[in-house]
């Protein structure tokens, strides 16, 4: 046995069984898609000043992509997405809002609950949309979490298969003053995915297991605002 690295002088091109491109594409492949998400002052980024106060972000991990202050989507579908914090730094997403004579029950309901109570309480919910961004070329999901998003959600769903433009405006309380998400017609056109892409995305969106468990920085910040 030598000091010597036996492979300092291996060309690993002569001996590889697989290359540079298999290599790049399992290593940079994505097992859940990345999230669209408006930045408002509440964010951590945006209070630390690293990322524009009421602009889109592109989130997938740690990279925060901004995306502008308005955002062209396709809606492509929706589904109802309640998410509970494990102690353990985990993320539970539950997906089905059981209705038992006539009375919400189960997780959802149970989590659902927790987050329409005041304060910070590690849960949220409401509805998350697939939509196609074609200024990335990409899928995400946009989760509307909070209670303003929920209220501006209707304006999401109204544009279902259809073409919009997210931005967002100042909403006036009596002792607040905070920013929600909005949609509307969007008269830009722009090159849609092709329906192979739409009918994978949206099998694998509607057909989520039950529950799934994700890392923490998956399910984002959607339920800061107010």
């Amino acid at each position: 046995m030598g000091t010597d690295n036996p492979l300092a002088n291996i060309d690993s091109a002569e001996v590889a069984v697989q290359s540079d491109d298999v290599f790049n594409s399992i290593s940079t492949s994505q097992s859940y898609l990345p999230r669209l998400q408006l930045m408002t002052a509440n964010s951590d980024k945006c209070k630390s000043g690293e990322f524009p106060i009421n602009h889109y972000a592109r989130v997938h991990d740690s990279d925060y992509r901004d995306l502008t202050n308005t955002v062209d989507i396709l809606v492509v579908a929706w589904r109802p997405l309640a998410i509970e914090t494990t102690d353990d730094g985990g993320v539970l997403t539950y997906f089905d809002p059981k209705v038992v004579d006539n009375k919400p029950t189960g997780d959802f309901a149970r989590v659902q609950a927790i987050a329409d109570k005041s304060g910070m309480n590690g849960c949220m919910y409401g509805p998350q949309y697939l939509v196609w961004v074609p200024s990335e070329q990409e899928f995400m999901t946009f989760l509307m979490a909070s209670k303003t998003a929920r209220r501006a959600s209707k304006s999401v769903k109204a544009r279902m298969h259809e073409a919009g433009t997210l931005g967002s405006q100042e909403i006036k309380g009596k002792e607040f003053t905070w920013w929600g998400p909005t949609c509307q017609a969007c008269t830009t056109p722009f090159e849609m995915p092709s329906e192979e892409e739409v009918k994978k995305q949206m099998q694998t969106f509607l057909n989520p297991p039950e529950p799934e468990v994700e890392k923490a920085e998956e399910a984002g910040e959607g339920a800061r605002e107010q």
